[in-house]
């Protein structure tokens, strides 16, 4: 079916504009639920939520019971899945969600949409993680991610262009990667993108936690176009995800020399980045001050670091796609030695502008998880988790965090800092 061109980064479900609709008309996303065996999910309902464009929380917004055949169909106004405005056109995201099964596995497919629409199907992964102990610690199997969902017949993709080669690439919907998701507590302690069968978490991953425990989760995102005979065209929007159950992990065993340590910025009490609590902090803003680009951690008493450990660092990426985890090491606070340089993004032009096409700054966040996973960034948004090795044989009291990314003159500069859940230093 003939793509639609897209030639910015601009989306195309911010632009199109099916025919005039009003607040009252009823709207349609038709959908189709199975069972982790492929048979037809039908009777049980599937919970529907949506989110306050206000708060930014979802809401419960009623159910859908598929037919026998596992198809259903979501009616909605008009006004319930698009506020209009005068000058201004927002989405409200919608989420349907398959009921947890009884090893925690499940699906839901959060979506934003104008008019009559087909949505992909939901389906659980059928996975789970499978925790082993050797002789180097604990490892997780865990099998590849499920496939991106098929396209609707009715539906068209969007394409971008290579400005190298004159060519047009069709956006479509994103594979799923296996995503190894350890918590403890409730938080977040690692996300670790899962190439390879088996994982093995080092032990400054697991650092002294005491009940951490494995799930796998993984997402496919994407935009379809559809042009009913009946109206001018529409578009969906959506990411679909998947969880599975979790498994526990053995309790870390190594305290960090940087616990209870201070930093700048500095917070009331103990600093949220060194407190071993995972709660993901901002970086404080006040009013007419610079955007904060470093944190810094004052250790104990001088020593020579070995390794550290960053969980949670998200940052305002540079516009060239390219960016680097840069630690720096420091006896007196004002002459600075380089402790490790990480690449975290080097993209090309097509890559970045693909990327953000399909996660990035351009799409509509999709909010939490309605199984109380928390949300799942991706792309350029996805936050930094790194176990970093140190190379240096000098002491040091403070150790320096920032982000250094390629700017429109081609340098490379220190960028925002935004969230941070932990930093730990390792002797």
């Amino acid at each position: 079916m003939r793509r639609a061109l897209v030639t910015s980064l601009a989306l195309l479900v911010s632009a199109t504009t099916g025919c005039q609709r009003y607040p009252e008309d009823p709207v349609f996303a038709y959908g189709r639920a199975l069972r982790r065996d492929g048979t037809p999910h039908s009777g049980e309902p599937l919970d529907v939520q949506r989110i306050d464009n206000q708060t930014r929380v979802f809401h419960p917004f009623g159910t859908v019971t598929p037919e026998p055949s596992g198809e259903f169909i979501l009616e909605l106004l008009y006004g319930e899945a698009v506020t209009d405005t005068y000058a201004f056109r927002d989405m409200n995201r919608i989420n349907i969600s398959l009921p947890l099964e009884a090893d925690g596995s499940g699906a839901f497919v959060s979506f934003i949409f104008q008019d009559d629409v087909e949505l992909p199907t939901l389906q659980p992964w059928d996975a789970h993680p499978a925790v082993s102990i050797g002789e180097q610690g604990p490892s997780v199997a865990f099998p590849p991610a499920p496939p991106p969902p098929a396209q609707p017949a009715t539906a068209a993709t969007m394409d971008i262009e290579d400005t190298t080669t004159g060519g047009f690439i069709p956006v479509l919907p994103t594979d799923p990667v296996p995503l190894l998701w350890v918590t403890s507590g409730g938080e977040l302690l690692w996300r670790q993108e899962g190439k390879t069968s088996p994982w093995t978490p080092g032990p400054y991953v697991l650092e002294d936690f005491a009940q951490p425990q494995v799930r796998l989760r993984a997402a496919s995102s994407g935009t379809w176009i559809y042009s009913p005979l009946v109206s001018e065209m529409s578009s969906l929007e959506f990411r679909l995800e998947w969880r599975t159950g979790a498994e526990p992990l053995p309790a870390g065993t190594l305290r960090p020399w940087s616990r209870g340590a201070t930093c700048e910025p500095v917070f009331p009490g103990v600093c949220p980045w060194t407190d071993g609590l995972l709660t993901l902090v901002d970086f404080p803003q006040a009013p007419r001050t610079p955007r904060i680009k470093h944190a810094v951690i004052t250790l104990p008493q001088p020593g020579v670091p070995r390794r550290a450990v960053v969980r949670g660092l998200s940052y305002v990426p540079g516009p060239e796609g390219r960016d680097w985890l840069v630690l720096e090491g420091s006896a007196d606070g004002t002459q600075w030695q380089s402790l490790a340089r990480v690449t975290i993004h080097d993209l090309t032009p097509l890559e970045r502008t693909l990327l953000d096409t399909q996660f990035g700054y351009n799409v509509q966040p999709t909010g939490d998880s309605p199984y109380g996973d928390g949300s799942l960034p991706l792309g350029r948004k996805a936050p930094v988790f790194q176990d970093v090795p140190l190379t240096t044989t000098e002491s040091v009291r403070f150790v320096r965090l920032s982000v250094e990314s390629i700017d429109y003159f081609g340098s490379p500069q220190p960028t925002e800092l935004q969230t941070l859940s932990e930093l730990s230093i390792f002797e």
